[in-house]
């Protein structure tokens, strides 16, 4: 039995996005910028899905959607734009590796701010600025930011300033963050296969034309990106309006998955005198992630350990998995070099089981026996 905990990398594809992935192949296979009659459908398609997704997402139709391939791409083509390029940009040190570096590449000056030891960004810390960046879940610890009212504070110090919010994390699991002004998501990690990703554009948002004829430009004239695959756009929306009807349900039962395996791990003797620590009260994070602090254990280790016993976690962000460098997750909330090689990150999915649960805490203490 293979238990698969590493969601929050790539969500494991829901059986029904599937088949009706492996459908639009079979159908949707023109291209849509084609001039001939299928180009036409298939344009026709996707704008249906733009209204699909942002129905399913934000619980309303108006808003705009921009299609890419993959996160990175989308946040490339948001920090080349005319709202990001040469502007003063705040953001934070947990951001995803890919904003954060498109960000410094694109910003004429970029603020980072200081999270608190559970990773929360504080509204009353919020200096002014043209832009902010934000993640709604980190992708490691599991923290869910409070958009609300850092939505509230940065408005209140920059009138004109633009909200960006990474929602990869938290869309289609959490409640959207309708307070920003363009939001990014992807369906790798809610179960839609094949890929696809999304830049959620706010209907009110005064920037939102720009941006949108900047994605044409970028796309058809700078060539900047490929020309993301039907299918998988199609899949994106089935996917997002699969797990929309079943949201709530879904939080409450896998936030009791979550807080069983805190119940068993929190406080378990490790070799060498420590103990397990939850690095993030669960108040503070979302229920598909669970993030555990292994003193004096080295966690890219016991991820082998666990493989081999045929559980499937994470030290951290899959994009830093080859990195001999600590956590840059945990040193930004003040760990030690030392705890910050001991992160183990439990990414839950939809599907995930109780049974899955107990297997991940019998397969980690057994793997702590044998370190």
């Amino acid at each position: 039995m293979t238990v698969y905990l590493d969601q929050a990398a790539a969500a494991r594809p829901a059986p029904e996005a599937i088949e009706f992935y492996f459908a639009r192949v079979r159908e949707n296979y023109a291209n849509q910028e084609a001039a001939h009659r299928l180009g036409h459908d298939a344009r026709q398609q996707l704008d249906r899905a733009a209204e699909e997704l942002s129905l399913a997402l934000t619980g309303e139709a108006g808003w705009k959607v921009i299609w890419g391939g993959c996160g990175t791409e989308l946040f490339n083509l948001f920090a080349d734009s005319p709202l990001a390029a040469g502007k003063c940009a705040i953001t934070s040190p947990l951001e995803h590796p890919a904003l954060l570096a498109v960000l410094r590449r694109s910003a004429a000056e970029l603020r980072l701010l200081r999270p608190d030891r559970c990773g929360r960004i504080l509204p009353e810390e919020l200096p002014a600025g043209d832009l902010l960046a934000l993640h709604q879940v980190q992708s490691e610890l599991g923290t869910i930011q409070p958009i609300g009212p850092l939505a509230e504070a940065f408005r209140r110090n920059s009138p004109a300033g633009i909200l960006f919010v990474d929602a990869i994390q938290g869309a289609a699991k959490l409640p959207f963050p309708r307070e920003a002004d363009i939001v990014a998501v992807s369906g790798r990690k809610f179960g839609a296969p094949g890929g696809g990703a999304a830049l959620l554009i706010r209907p009110a948002f005064r920037g939102g034309k720009t941006l949108l004829e900047f994605a044409r430009r970028w796309r058809h004239e700078l060539y900047r990106s490929c020309r993301p695959e039907v299918p998988a756009l199609l899949a994106l929306a089935f996917a997002a309006g699969l797990r929309a009807t079943k949201q709530e349900e879904a939080a409450r039962r896998i936030g009791e998955l979550n807080a069983a395996v805190r119940r068993e791990l929190e406080n378990l003797p490790l070799p060498g005198g420590g103990r397990i620590r939850c690095t993030v009260p669960p108040e503070l994070a979302s229920p598909y992630l669970l993030h555990l602090l292994l003193p004096g254990i080295q966690s890219g280790v016991m991820v082998r350990m666990l493989s081999a016993a045929g559980v499937m976690a994470a030290a951290g962000s899959a994009c830093a998995s080859e990195s001999r460098e600590p956590s840059a997750a945990l040193r930004a909330i003040g760990l030690n070099r030392n705890d910050a090689y001991s992160g183990l990150r439990i990414g839950f999915g939809f599907d995930s089981t109780a049974e899955e649960a107990k297997k991940l805490v019998e397969a980690l203490k057994d793997a702590l026996k044998n370190y």
